[in-house]
Order: structure tokens, then C-alpha cells, then sequence
């Protein structure tokens, strides 16, 4: 009898709470506004179809500066897409984000991959694009290339499996004075790698030396990039201002650094 009891009384907490939890979110449907600044605009959402401009460095707007995140600062949710199209030989585009909550304010670069999503607290937003050259062994080039780009952004927070990166333009290290490449942290960097097209086993020393240096130009610690075969990242030390490439191989080396970011 008692048994039979206690399941009655476990049977009625369960509907009361479920109860309660549907009330609850009676109300919030209740009280959220169906209505407002989002509707019809392109403040929270936008995209473009057209040529990359001739020169790099150049500066596309996606979604121009978003203020209209009223109420207190949150955490809001930006995802990026772009076309499937050809890019030209030459010639590619950066995401840079510029956000800002209360009295601080930052921006970083990403790289503008097929698709990415990452979360931020702000109460203001832009998103722009920034043409760059992928490859410094040639000029940029676009060749009036075509390149859909869409952004949008709402609160909440969204948890991706793809961390976002930021890849510097590929160069060859020859085995001369020119046998090194120099490159300084970028905003939320949590690891680095190294790709060059000799590094596919990470039992075989390739030459090529991959250095962490501090603010006062100390040296850290130094690898070869065979830690870095297959795209392995490294993590940067807390105290990490640039990491350096040098090629001691004995014949020209093609490398690219790829950072990884904390976001």
C-alpha cells in the first residue's frame, strides 16, 4: 500500500511540474513581442551579389552598423554564408567583425569559409568583408570574379563544432636571407599551424622550425612543423606575441599559417 502511495504522490509531482513548465512558457510567448524593429529591414540579416573590388584591402559592407539591439547588453549569435562560385586565381575576402557593449569596443578578422557561426556580447554590430590576396607569391587579382556573401545576426547564444581561423597569405621561405617569416598574434588566437606540402608525417622532421616569441622578443619555445602535419594546432602560451617560420630544410619551402581562434 505504502509503494502505491509513494507512486501517487511521484505521479502528481510530475504533472504539477509539467504543468508549471507549460505555464511558464505560456507566459514568455505571452510576453514576447511578435512585432518589432527586425521586421522588414536589414538590420538583424543581409546579403550581396557582385564583383570583389580590383584591389585588396578594400572594404565591403554586409550588415552595416547594427544599434538596434535594444534592452541591456546580451549574447547574440552571428552566422556568415557564402556562395559556391569559383573565387578568382587570386583573390579572396576576410570577415571583420566590429562590435561593442557599454563603454568597450574591439573588432577581429576570421576567415570567410563556406559557412561559420559564432557568438559574441554586444549591444552593436558590423560585419564587413575585406579583399585580400591568399596567395603573397602573386599580385591580388580578381577578374571582376562574382562572390555572394549573407550575414545574420540574433540573440541567443549557438555552440558550433567548427572553431573559427584566420589564414595568413601563403609564402616561400627559400633557403637564403629571405628563409623567414615573421607573424604577430591576431585578436583571439588560441593555437597556430603550419602547413607546407612536405609535412604529412609527424615522425619525420621537416626543417622547418616554427618559433613562439613574447612581447619583449624572448623565445618561448620552438618546434619543427612536423607537429603540424595533417593541420594539428598548437597552443599558444599565455604570454605568446608572434611565432616566427624558419626554413632550415636546405631547398625552398611553400608555408602557411593558419591561427586558430578562441571564439
Amino acid at each position: 500500500m505504502g509503494d502505491a502511495v509513494n507512486s501517487a504522490q511521484e505521479l502528481a509531482r510530475a504533472v504539477l511540474a509539467g504543468t508549471r513548465a507549460a505555464l511558464r512558457s505560456s507566459i514568455l510567448r505571452m510576453l514576447e513581442p511578435q512585432d518589432g524593429a527586425w521586421v522588414n529591414n536589414n538590420f538583424w540579416g543581409d546579403q550581396r551579389t557582385a564583383p570583389l573590388p580590383e584591389s585588396e584591402g578594400k572594404v565591403v559592407s554586409i550588415l552595416a552598423k547594427n544599434t538596434h539591439m535594444y534592452g541591456p547588453p546580451a549574447v547574440h549569435s552571428v552566422q556568415v554564408a557564402r556562395g559556391d562560385g569559383t573565387v578568382p586565381a587570386n583573390a579572396d575576402v576576410r570577415g571583420r567583425v566590429s562590435y561593442g557593449c557599454g563603454g568597450a569596443y574591439n573588432s577581429f578578422e576570421f576567415d570567410w569559409i563556406h559557412g561559420a557561426q559564432f557568438s559574441l556580447v554586444c549591444n552593436s554590430l558590423t560585419l564587413e568583408a575585406v579583399t585580400y590576396a591568399p596567395r603573397a607569391l602573386s599580385p591580388y587579382q580578381a577578374s571582376g570574379a562574382s562572390v555572394f556573401l549573407a550575414a545574420a545576426v540574433a540573440k541567443g547564444t549557438t555552440v558550433s563544432q567548427a572553431q573559427l581561423t584566420y589564414t595568413e597569405p601563403g609564402v616561400i621561405l627559400d633557403t637564403g636571407l629571405g628563409n623567414t617569416a615573421t607573424y604577430d598574434a591576431v585578436d583571439f588566437a588560441r593555437a597556430v599551424t603550419v602547413f607546407n606540402i612536405r609535412n604529412d608525417d609527424p615522425s619525420v622532421p621537416t626543417g622547418i622550425i616554427l618559433d613562439f616569441i613574447d612581447l619583449g622578443g624572448s623565445l618561448i619555445t620552438r618546434y619543427d612543423i612536423q607537429l603540424c602535419a595533417g593541420g594539428a594546432r598548437l597552443p599558444l602560451p599565455g604570454n605568446t606575441a608572434r611565432v616566427s617560420v624558419t626554413n632550415a630544410s636546405g631547398s625552398d619551402a611553400v608555408i602557411q599559417v593558419m591561427w586558430f581562434l578562441g571564439l
